[in-house]
């Protein structure tokens, strides 16, 4: 017989607002974000800079898909088991933050780190092991921001609620676009000019020092915001098996096996990212290009730094895309109905003036649920992306990029959300009893087609779930300990106004972050393809007289030739396309139902 799950607590978050516990159950993110800006926008001109060769630095950024496909996942596993009494997420949370703020302030340091012990720094021994601490540093970087950004996400599953589970995600694309605006907005400024050399003579050391402090700052503060619920002891099979093999073997029947809604969810995540692949990593350089191919005068191209030329273009645009993303991300979640259609609200709503009744009364007829919204997005990425290889200045390739803010916001809160509530849905109705002793078993559709998710749930079923989902020894009403909204059960929709358990929370965001992070090992195949048939001279640099493979010229990075096809506007063409079939992925998630 399976033992159940036994927890401890009541989740809650501090705030007097429902919009205060938003905003500090998902504070991390914003640091998050801050970090992979600084990351993405100073790395690869770092890295240069140190003497790494373009098809080398390709190499490096496998890093970032590679630790989301192994760290989130299997962390996510761990942390669904973890009988910490500080919770299943948080200790992770904040171990991992501080990793990453001590591999930041290494990243920023190399050189003076490895002139300690090297006499000679311009000996080739010291530029080698400085490159080699470089990669090492970004490595250690991208693996332990995924065990935070994992439990991150994980956490706003555990805490909320079904019917909160929308606004969660939306809340979590906000304080994402905060992150990334802000980031963008501290790298155009001069913070050497700015802040002296206190705490860095460069540029890019002050900033990996903002960054880490900024991670430190926004996860202590959801840490502390948020009290968990604490697992006691994990659900067992009766063999007693819960080792490493059995998290890896869970981890790959998970993602074999999936509940058909996951699953499509997931599809849809795939196709969308193989577009926003080469937009989230090309998109600066695009636009550098375009303007030095059509419109910079004649020998600008040969100016000593322009690499920094092209990054404060490509920043422009950035700062506009992350103004237009938080803009959406404000507003679009009051145009969008709840991904839960049977939600029922218990509270009272106020009326609004008779002015504006029938005003808001048809807006509210028309507004699209999350489902359509998401299609909206992926079309219209599509429909602006296919433009690209006719950009032809830099404020039509500007404008491109600013318009993509919008479908951004939505693709960084509508899967979070679907997959919240479909967690959650599942963790209640498939309780395979109505015995107290009784655990949230493993769902996959194996699971499902031997239950009847969608027959009624009888009233002492409910009285047990209840039980099941709330500390019987808690008297704290939900308004007093802080939870964001009423969990108390409905009997006419008792799914949606449960408590979120998130027992396999960690697992399920895993394996939605693999088929975020797979199209990213395809998105670099086909920009590899593209660039090799294309811009085949620009791959490697020839060897010089004495054999020794010659560092590329300032200029070599970039095509500048107006009357060779753009390699990297390909490449978004070949993502608008995908973007159609994600499209056609997300219309068919309204037709996925539960497998009986």
């Amino acid at each position: 017989m399976p033992q159940a799950a036994r927890w401890v607590g009541t989740p809650s978050i501090k705030g007097r607002t429902e919009s205060a516990r938003m905003a500090l159950l998902t504070c991390s993110l914003a640091g998050l974000q801050f970090t992979w800006g600084i990351e993405m926008t100073y790395c690869t001109p770092y890295l240069l800079q140190l003497g790494l060769t373009k098809s080398r630095i390709s190499l490096v950024w496998i890093a970032g898909p590679l630790s989301g496909l192994i760290i989130q996942p299997l962390i996510g596993v761990i942390a669904d088991r973890s009988r910490s009494k500080w919770g299943r997420r948080r200790p992770f949370m904040v171990v991992g933050s501080f990793v990453v703020a001590a591999c930041l302030l290494v990243l920023g340091w190399t050189t003076e780190i490895v002139g300690m012990f090297v006499s000679d720094p311009e000996r080739v021994i010291a530029k080698k092991a400085t490159i080699a601490l470089a990669v090492l540093s970004i490595y250690a970087v991208d693996f332990a921001i995924n065990v935070v950004q994992a439990c991150c996400r994980s956490l706003i599953v555990d805490t909320l609620p079904i019917p909160q589970q929308q606004a969660g995600s939306a809340w979590a694309s906000r304080m994402a676009s905060i992150g990334q605006l802000i980031g963008y907005a501290i790298g155009s400024l001069d913070t050497v000019g700015l802040f002296g050399t206190a705490i860095g003579d460069t540029q890019f050391k002050q900033m990996t020092v903002i960054a880490a402090l900024s991670l430190i700052v926004a996860v202590s503060v959801t840490s502390i915001s948020v009290q968990e619920r604490v697992l006691i002891s994990a659900r067992r099979d009766s063999d007693g098996k819960a080792g490493a093999i059995q998290v890896l073997s869970q981890l790959f029947k998970t993602t074999l096996d999936l509940p058909p809604r996951i699953q499509a969810i997931c599809w849809a995540q795939f196709w969308a990212w193989i577009g926003w692949f080469p937009f989230l990593f090309y998109s600066t350089t695009w636009v550098g290009e375009t303007y030095f191919r059509y419109e910079a005068p004649q020998g600008a191209a040969e100016s000593k730094d322009i690499l920094g030329e092209v990054g404060r273009l490509g920043s422009l645009s950035l700062v506009v895309f992350s103004s237009i993303t938080f803009l959406s991300s404000v507003l679009l979640p009051f145009c969008v109905q709840a991904p839960d259609k049977n939600k029922k609200r218990p509270n009272f709503t106020p009326r609004p003036p008779e002015r504006l009744a029938a005003v808001l009364t048809r807006l509210t007829a028309i507004r699209p649920d999350l489902q359509t919204a998401w299609l909206i997005s992926d079309l219209m990425f599509a429909a602006t992306m296919i433009f690209a290889p006719l950009a032809r200045s830099r404020a039509f390739a500007t404008s491109l990029v600013a318009i993509c803010g919008i479908p951004w916001a939505i693709s960084g809160w509508a899967p979070f959300a679907f997959m919240g509530v479909e967690i959650n849905k599942l963790a209640i109705n498939t309780s395979p009893t109505a015995d107290s002793r009784s655990g949230i078993t493993m769902i996959t559709s194996t699971t499902i087609r031997h239950h009847h998710v969608d027959a009624p749930v009888a009233d002492a079923e409910l009285d047990v779930l209840r039980l099941n989902h709330r500390d019987v020894d808690s008297d704290t009403d939900d308004e007093e300990a802080g939870y964001p909204t009423a969990a108390r059960a409905s009997s006419s929709s008792p799914a949606a106004n449960f408590a979120s358990t998130g027992e396999l929370a960690g697992i399920y965001l895993g394996v939605l972050n693999v088929y975020t992070t797979l199209p990213q090992f395809v998105g670099t195949f086909i920009s590899w393809i593209v660039f090799s048939i294309l811009e085949p001279a620009r791959n490697e640099q020839p060897a010089g007289a004495e054999g020794v493979e010659t560092p590329p010229a300032d200029t070599e990075w970039m095509n500048v030739n107006s009357d060779s096809p753009n390699g990297i506007a390909v490449c978004l063409f070949i993502g608008a396309l995908s973007a159609l079939v994600a499209a056609e992925a997300t219309r068919r998630l309204r037709r996925t139902e539960y497998v009986i």
